[in-house]
Parts: structure tokens; C-alpha cells; sequence
């Protein structure tokens, strides 16, 4: 189960925070604790990309949901795509939303759901590309980026233990549409290679 100190953040009663939520698992367990754990002015953000056939799907399940838990909902489509690299556009335009969101609720903190599953495999990504020994240490917990910190509280937690812990303890609505792992541009290879080689990453934790 999810226990979430907001004090390690510096975060306080009276701080909004902006969650960046898709409608899968992950970020709704994210949104759902944060809603039901924190006395914080919850806002829920969300970029329909536009490119799958379920995207409006997420963006309506996602709005009833914020709308059953008054949760204030900020959604942003992106209509159209202009330049080659697909990846680097989609998420330029995707953090200028979010600071724009960040903004407008006079806001500090950018809570995503990248968990400890996303660390490993962004770690190997960036070792096939060489990347040099700063770059492996993957994604931080928490970052600055222009004058806000980006906060990935699930880092600690594997996927399986998300999944088996905060979703299955609060039986909450989340979307399990397949098309959603669309937008996730890793290396295939890397996921094949973490299935065939049946690595055990259940218990590993990279801080």
C-alpha cells in the first residue's frame, strides 16, 4: 500500500498540487491516495496525445472520475504534430501544459507516476545509448525544472507492488486499455530482454 510522506517534499496543508494522470494504473493509484490521504488542493492534469482510438475514452473516464471526487480536471488535446521526432514533440508540448497548469494554480509541485519498473528499464535505455555515469543514475525522485519540482513519489514501488497494494486495498476505477503502453517509447528490446532473460527486478530499489 502507498504511504506517501508530503513533509519529505516540503510540501504543506496549504500547496496545490498538479498530478499528471493518464487513466492507467499507476497514476490513478497516485491520484486516488493523494485525493483520499492529503488535506492538498488536488488538481488532476491530463494530455490527450490524440493518436489512439481510446484517447477520448481515457479523457471522459478521467473527467467523470474527477468530477464524482471533486477533483478540479485540466485537460489539453494536441490536435496536430509538426515535427519528425514524435517523442520530443509530444512531451515539449506535454511539460509546457503542465507549466501552464502550474501557473495558473499558482502551483510548485508536479506529481507524476513513474514507479520503480520505469527506473530500471530508463537506467538500461540509457546505457545502450552510452549514455556517461551521471546519466545512469535514471530518473530522480524529485527535480527542478524552471520554478517547479517534478515528484515521483512511486520511485520505492515496483509496478506488481502498486498494483497488488494501493488498487486492490481501495478497489478504485482505473482504465486497462492495452494501446496505452502506445505512447511508451523504450526499446522494445529492453522489455523483451527483461522477460526472456527472466530478470527479478521485484526487489530492487534505485534511489
Amino acid at each position: 500500500m502507498l504511504n506517501i510522506n508530503l513533509n519529505k517534499y516540503n510540501i504543506n496543508n496549504n500547496d496545490t498540487i498538479i498530478v499528471g494522470c493518464s487513466a492507467g494504473p499507476d497514476s490513478m493509484a497516485l491520484l486516488h491516495y493523494l485525493k483520499n490521504n492529503t488535506k492538498n488542493n488536488i488538481i488532476c492534469c491530463h494530455i490527450n496525445h490524440n493518436v489512439r482510438e481510446e484517447s477520448k475514452i481515457e479523457e471522459n473516464f478521467l473527467s467523470n472520475y474527477c468530477k464524482n471526487n471533486n477533483i478540479i480536471f485540466e485537460i489539453m488535446t494536441i490536435d496536430n504534430y509538426t515535427k519528425n521526432n514524435f517523442e520530443n514533440e509530444a512531451r515539449e508540448k506535454r511539460y509546457n501544459f503542465y507549466q501552464e497548469i502550474l501557473n495558473k494554480y499558482n502551483s510548485k509541485h508536479l506529481f507524476l507516476a513513474h514507479h520503480g519498473d520505469d527506473q530500471i528499464e530508463t537506467i538500461l535505455m540509457k546505457i545502450t545509448r552510452g549514455s556517461d555515469l551521471e546519466g545512469y543514475a535514471g530518473i530522480k525522485e524529485i527535480s527542478k525544472q524552471n520554478n517547479f519540482y517534478i515528484i515521483r513519489p512511486l520511485q520505492n514501488y515496483t509496478k506488481t507492488e502498486n498494483d497488488k497494494g494501493e488498487i486492490k486495498c481501495h478497489n478504485f476505477e482505473w482504465l486497462d486499455i492495452p494501446s496505452l503502453n502506445a505512447l511508451d517509447f523504450r526499446p522494445e528490446f529492453i522489455k523483451e530482454k527483461l522477460i526472456n532473460q527472466n530478470y527479478n527486478f521485484e526487489h530492487i530499489i534505485v534511489k
